[in-house]
């Protein structure tokens, strides 16, 4: 006797309802990620630089501190973490950008409400020239890289309680234990 033939079953599978919506998402995800890396950045980004007066009693305002910066070369913002820190007398420290390596801070000169910097770096050194506000947790300024190009630059001093010692007291000689 021959069977009767069986009409094929119209209800999918589990496996292939559920890589359906996996191969529409694949699809879209290929589709998307070039088009987002093809976008273009924005071709610049205003930064206001008004540090506001240098201060009256001609103290100078203590850098010591983490500083969170926003620099923005060829219009495409890369912020960091730069710390100030004393070496000696004199002001040093590192700025710590988002996308690359660690860099030393090798100057720094306050000149009133006037700040610059000179940041070392493998191509050779960049420069900071830039305004601090009255109360020294605020500069806005530009960078100059080794080939000539400039970029906008700010700075945010982060608060804390650690009152490190003034220009003053650090001119002071210590005094010895014995």
């Amino acid at each position: 006797m021959i069977a009767p033939l069986e009409a094929p079953n119209p209800v999918p599978s589990v496996s292939r309802i559920k890589m359906q919506p996996l191969m529409a998402l694949v699809l879209a995800f290929g589709f998307a990620v070039p088009a987002a890396h093809a976008a273009k950045p924005a071709a610049s980004m205003v930064v206001d630089c008004d540090a506001g007066a240098a201060t009256a009693d001609g103290e100078a305002p203590n850098l010591h501190g983490s500083w969170d910066f926003l620099m923005v070369p060829h219009g495409i913002p890369s912020f960091g973490l730069m710390s100030i820190g004393f070496v000696g007398s004199e002001y040093g420290g590192s700025l710590i950008p988002a996308r690359t390596a660690p860099v030393v801070l090798r100057k720094i000169t306050l000149t009133g409400n006037k700040i610059q910097m000179v940041v070392a770096s493998r191509e050779g050194d960049v420069l900071f020239d830039g305004k601090l506000s009255a109360k020294g947790d605020f500069m806005c300024g530009t960078v100059t890289y080794h080939g000539g190009d400039s970029f906008p630059m700010v700075a945010q001093k982060r608060p804390s309680t650690y009152q490190s010692p003034s220009s003053a007291q650090r001119a002071q000689p210590q005094v010895q234990r014995q």
